[in-house]
C-alpha cells in the first residue's frame, strides 16, 4: 500500500508520503505529529485535501481507536463487533466460535461472559484488540492499543499481532520503544511529514531493547 497525501486540520497540516508492508508496521513519533490522522486517512475515515492512497491487494480494511462499548456490554459482545467489521449484520455461531479463538490468542477467553463494566482497563483493551483481529481484514490500523497494557503484556500482544500479520497489513501507533523489536517496519512522523520509514533492525532511536513476548 502506498500514499501520497495532504490535509489540513486547523493550524496543522499533513503531507505524508510512503509505503506499508505485509507484516507489522509501527507509527511512532510525538503528540500531534499526525499518526492518527494519517491512519484515519489509510481507514478511509478521512478524506485528504489532495494525493491518494493506493490499497494494492487490500480489500478490507478496519481502524480501531476509542472503542466506546455500553457497560452492560459483554466481552463476547465487544469480539463479536469485530466479526462484524463494526457494522449492523447479525451473527451465526461460527462467529461466536471465532470470537472465542481471537479471544484466546489474547488470553481473554475467559472474559467473555463478563461484563465490560466490571474489567479494567487492560482486559478492555485486549477484548478490543481480539475485536480488530476477528475482523479478519487485509489492512489492521491499531491506533495506541497498548495504551492500557501494563508490565509484559505490550510485548505478548505484539508477538500475538506480529505472529498474524503474514500475509496482510497491520499498522500500530505507538509511544512504547521496548516494542519496537516486535515490528517489522517502523514509520516515525514529525510535524506533520514522514521523517524515517525502514526496518525496525535499522531505527536508532529506541527507547529501550526487549524481546517480543516479553517473559512468561
Amino acid at each position: 500500500m502506498e500514499f501520497n497525501v495532504v490535509k489540513r486540520l486547523g493550524d496543522f497540516q499533513l503531507a505524508a508520503k510512503g509505503r506499508v508492508e505485509e507484516g507489522v508496521t509501527c507509527v511512532v513519533g510525538p503528540n500531534g505529529s499526525g499518526k492518527t490522522t494519517l491512519m484515519k486517512i489509510l481507514a478511509g475515515l478521512l478524506k485528504p485535501d489532495s494525493g491518494r492512497v493506493e490499497y494494492v491487494g487490500v480489500s478490507s480494511r478496519v481502524y480501531v481507536g476509542d472503542f466506546y462499548t455500553p457497560p452492560e456490554a459483554t466481552g463476547l459482545d465487544v469480539v463479536l463487533a469485530g466479526r462484524t467489521r463494526f457494522g449492523r449484520r447479525p451473527v451465526g455461531r461460527e462467529d461466536v466460535e471465532k470470537a472465542a479463538e481471537y479471544a484466546e490468542l489474547l488470553e481473554a477467553a475467559d472474559l467473555l461472559k463478563r461484563r465490560i463494566s466490571t474489567l479494567s482497563g487492560g482486559q478492555r483493551q485486549r477484548l478490543v484488540i481480539a475485536a480488530a483481529l476477528a475482523s479478519e481484514a487485509d489492512l489492521l490500523l491499531l491506533d495506541e492499543p497498548l495504551s492500557n497494557l501494563h508490565g509484559d503484556w505490550r510485548g505478548r500482544v505484539m508477538e500475538v499481532l506480529r505472529g498474524l500479520s503474514r500475509g496482510r497489513l497491520v499498522v500500530v501507533s505507538t509511544h512504547h520503544g521496548d516494542v519496537l523489536s516486535c515490528c517489522h517496519y517502523v514509520l516515525q512522523m514529525e510535524n506533520g511529514v514522514v521523517t524515517w520509514l525502514g526496518p525496525s533492525a535499522d531505527y536508532q532511536p529506541r527507547l529501550a531493547e526487549a524481546e517480543c513476548g516479553g517473559s512468561r
